[in-house]
């Protein structure tokens, strides 16, 4: 619960402190007096966005402090998963705006940002605006005030982040598909090349060597002529070189016996004589080897042709044509592998569309057994209000395939596959009509006054606060609406703004807002009231400032009658 409440240079508030019981609190004044600044007060300390609005003297501080009293231990654990060492039932959360527009926002005097401020206050205070009501026809909303009575958010939760996962699928597999025919026309090229290449069975250097061996081929007879000159010079004319240098080496021999001399020369000769031979061997072998060969030469201009035409294609060098084949090599095998993760994409995605089918089914059960529940819970509560001849149902249909989005799967978005209407009759004999179609605005407050009764017994907030409640209700309905705001405060601590007197008179503590003016300076304050100011309240809440034993007498009857019904509602408890 909210023990205390402390607001300090808050708009017209200079600095109050408001100390609240566990059970139904309510606050009252005229119009205008500045009700909705404890409202107001509150979103700031729990995370709402500020604004200069709330600045009351700009030298100095907005700052506003919450003593709670948490009996739930969920609630502490889920306070603890983000401050340390909150072991204590009592916390103190502080928040001031200082006057250059900072925020600085405490948790037991331990520094939060605003986001987990706001985090912890959505699990310890649930605030229904007074334009709620405004809400309940629309459908969306109405699904979600179904599942909150159902307990159903979580796996709806569920649901929708299976289906944005499947949306995700679905979203890539259209961008793979949209590339898919460029895809195909890729691998088919890519394939295409790296046969080309390797069907060449290209070796390095082959180019340099063809050229040369083309060249020679070219000029294959001068070649064999200049062999067969050389040849003939040196070994096979009748007066060869070979031969000259053999008459040499005879003569030489001849004076060998007189001049030792000579020896060196003729051993030189001799050696010159073995080489030449050698050489004219060689040559004579050549000559057939530089034969001509017209089927040769046209193999290899037509292989370097293929070599050019593949350079044409893919680089200047067979070396760049190599590395070209490997490039392509790895941009194939990625293709290919866009294709196997387009395949375990499609099997991912199938796998994530049975899931939502099966938590689909279990939501919308779920969904069709809370809304049985909740309609017979409002048609009591409806009779209560005074819509004694009112038929109410919810309506939880299949979605059709209406919406824009990409389709995950037929029939359904983020929230199931339900479309959930609340229907409403208030004559008999009369049709049953989307709520949103036919209620006037008194029935939609009643409704929505019969869904919070049975939404608050099911929140597990601990406070409640409920801003004008009375919004299009008139006074003959108050004592219904006190006694069902009388209930619900037997489970949460409910805070509530109210212009009604009927409602005021089941305070268990009542607040009157205040507004004077002193010294040109305009101020709220908040008195809590004793029974006897609360008596002339509710007798100035009747009529005004002309008060009369008159109007007094009502305000007790009012007093008294909230008294016999809670004195009925302890004794039915027990």
């Amino acid at each position: 619960m909210l023990n205390e409440l402390t607001i300090s240079n808050f708009a017209l508030i200079d600095k109050i402190t408001i100390k609240f019981d566990e059970g139904l609190n309510i606050f009252t004044g005229t119009t205008g007096v500045g009700k909705s600044l404890i409202i107001g007060a509150l979103n700031f300390l729990l995370g709402s966005r500020a604004n200069n609005e709330i600045v009351g003297n700009s030298d100095k501080d907005v700052s506003v402090s919450g003593l709670f009293f948490i009996k739930s231990y969920q609630i502490r654990q889920g306070i603890n998963s983000h401050i340390d060492n909150i072991d204590d039932e009592e916390i103190i959360i502080q928040r001031v705006l200082d006057h250059k527009g900072r925020n600085k926002c405490k948790l037991n005097n331990q520094p939060i940002t605003v986001s987990l401020l706001k985090e912890i206050g959505e699990q310890l205070v649930n605030i229904h605006g007074q334009h709620e009501h405004e809400s309940l026809t629309n459908p969306f909303q109405q699904l979600r005030t179904l599942d909150s009575f159902g307990k159903l958010d979580s796996l709806r939760g569920e649901f929708s982040n299976i289906y944005c996962n499947a949306l995700d699928k679905v979203k890539l597999l259209n961008s793979l598909d949209e590339k898919r025919s460029e895809r195909k026309k890729q691998i088919e090229l890519y394939n295409y090349e790296i046969d080309e290449i390797e069907s060449a069975q290209l070796q390095k250097k082959e180019d340099e060597n063809l050229e040369e061996e083309r060249y020679i081929l070219a000029n294959s007879e001068k070649i064999q002529n200049v062999l067969s000159l050389c040849s003939n010079s040196l070994y096979e004319s009748d007066h060869s070189i070979i031969d000259g240098l053999k008459e040499i080496a005879t003569e030489l021999s001849k004076i060998m016996d007189v001049e030792k001399g000579f020896k060196n020369s003729l051993e030189v000769c001799n050696q010159t004589i073995y080489q030449l031979e050698d050489i004219a061997n060689k040559l004579r072998n050549d000559i057939e080897k530089y034969d001509y060969d017209p089927g040769r030469l046209e193999q290899i201009e037509e292989r370097i042709e293929t070599i050019r035409s593949l350079k044409r294609k893919y680089g200047d060098s067979i070396e760049d044509i190599l590395s070209k084949r490997d490039n392509t090599s790895v941009k194939l095998e990625q293709m290919l592998k866009e294709n196997e993760d387009t395949e375990i994409i499609e099997s991912e995605l199938k796998k994530l569309k049975n899931e939502l089918i099966n938590t689909g089914k279990t939501l919308t059960q779920s969904r069709n057994k809370s809304a049985k529940k909740l309609s017979s819970l409002i048609k009591t509560e409806l009779k209560d209000l005074g819509i004694t001849d009112g038929k109410f149902d919810i309506n939880v249909s299949a979605l059709d395939s209406t919406n824009t989005e990409l389709v995950v799967i037929k029939n359904a978005n983020r929230s199931g596959f339900d479309r959930v209407e609340f229907m409403f009759s208030s004559n008999p004999g009369e049709k049953l009509k989307p709520l949103r179609k036919i209620a006037s605005g008194g029935e939609i407050s009643r409704i929505m006054l019969a869904l919070k009764r049975h939404l608050a017994m099911s929140d597990q907030t601990p406070v409640l606060i409920f801003d004008e409640i009375d919004a299009n209700i008139g006074g003959r309905m108050g004592r219904v609406i006190g006694e069902k705001l009388r209930l619900v405060a037997q489970s949460h601590q409910v805070i509530c703004i109210t212009h009604l007197p009927q409602i005021a008179s089941y305070a268990e503590q009542h607040f009157k807002v205040n507004k004077t003016v002193r010294s040109n300076k305009t101020s709220v304050t908040i008195d809590n009231l004793s029974s006897k100011e609360q008596l002339e309240e509710i007798a100035e809440m009747i009529r005004g400032e002309e008060k009369s034993i008159v109007t007094r007498k009502q305000a007790k009857e009012m007093l008294d009658d909230a008294k016999k019904f809670m004195k009925q509602m302890s004794v039915s408890k027990r």
